[in-house]
């Protein structure tokens, strides 16, 4: 379906748009996550004509956000910080401090590189943020698309990184959470089967009090009942009665209960 008349404000237009940002959202989402950069969440916003839009000189966007860890890590604190894909501007990263009073646009390091770069590039942006994240990429915002202009254009643009499907209505882009949970449960999987399947493994003396062991097995069966991914699902039923079983039958037995191990390893 296309969107020849620019002043076209049907919920479907929206929709539409939502539906092809939130696939270029998750697409820069997987390649990130294949990296070990922990993304919480995407987002997708595609009201072209949103007048409440113009203090930013913007129209439709895109988010890709991260876990608290990561800011602190990058940073030091606890800020709000993403990187943002504005459909005039193309990507920037950008970071308020808590309790700064500084505005996105404030904090904004514009990436440049045109307005829809491959993920795979937007990835390489954030490795260099991760370098020097006060000065990398410009201050000074680029500007590729007038507001408000050309949606169908923007459309077919986006069109080549997929769609994600939205919620009942198609104004109500729903996508981002599903989406996202796919991605992480998948890279997830990948780093666990690495993991149980690495190379040379010594075993390691590690004191755990019964709480702690308690603690471990439920955030195990909070995983198998949560993530989509069936492989990650057993994987985490296997690991939590492999660490039970260790813990009754006492350390001679690691080498015996390993299901979780065999498992990965017909996986991979």
């Amino acid at each position: 379906m296309t969107y020849a008349n620019a002043e076209d404000c049907s919920p479907q237009l929206r929709g539409a748009l939502e539906s092809v940002i939130g696939g270029y959202m998750a697409a820069v989402a997987e390649v990130l996550l294949a990296e070990e950069i922990p993304v919480v969440s995407v987002s997708a916003y595609g009201d072209v004509h949103d007048p409440s839009q113009d203090d930013f000189e913007g129209d439709v966007e895109g988010s890709v956000e991260f876990a608290p860890a990561f800011s602190r890590t990058l940073l030091g604190d606890t800020g709000e910080t993403g990187l943002l894909w504005c459909g005039v501007s193309g990507w920037c990263f950008f970071h308020i401090p808590e309790g700064s009073g500084r505005s996105l646009l404030d904090s904004a390091r514009w990436m440049g590189s045109g307005l829809t770069p491959e993920p795979v590039r937007v990835a390489a942006f954030l490795s260099e943020v991760r370098l020097d994240p006060r000065e990398v990429g410009s201050a000074e915002r680029p500007f590729y698309r007038a507001p408000h202009s050309e949606p169908d254009v923007l459309l077919r643009r986006l069109e080549a990184f997929g769609a994600v499907d939205g919620g009942a209505e198609p104004w109500a882009w729903a996508g981002e959470d599903q989406a996202v949970a796919r991605l992480r449960s998948t890279a997830c999987r990948r780093r666990v089967v690495e993991a149980l399947t690495a190379a040379d493994q010594e075993i390691v003396d590690v004191a755990l009090h019964t709480g702690e062991l308690e603690a471990l097995a439920g955030l195990l069966a909070y995983v198998e009942g949560d993530t989509p991914d069936d492989g990650l699902r057993e994987l985490a039923r296997r690991l939590a009665r492999d660490l039970a079983l260790r813990a009754r039958d006492g350390v001679e037995s690691v080498d015996e209960h390993r299901e979780a191990f065999s498992y990965a390893d017909e996986q991979g």
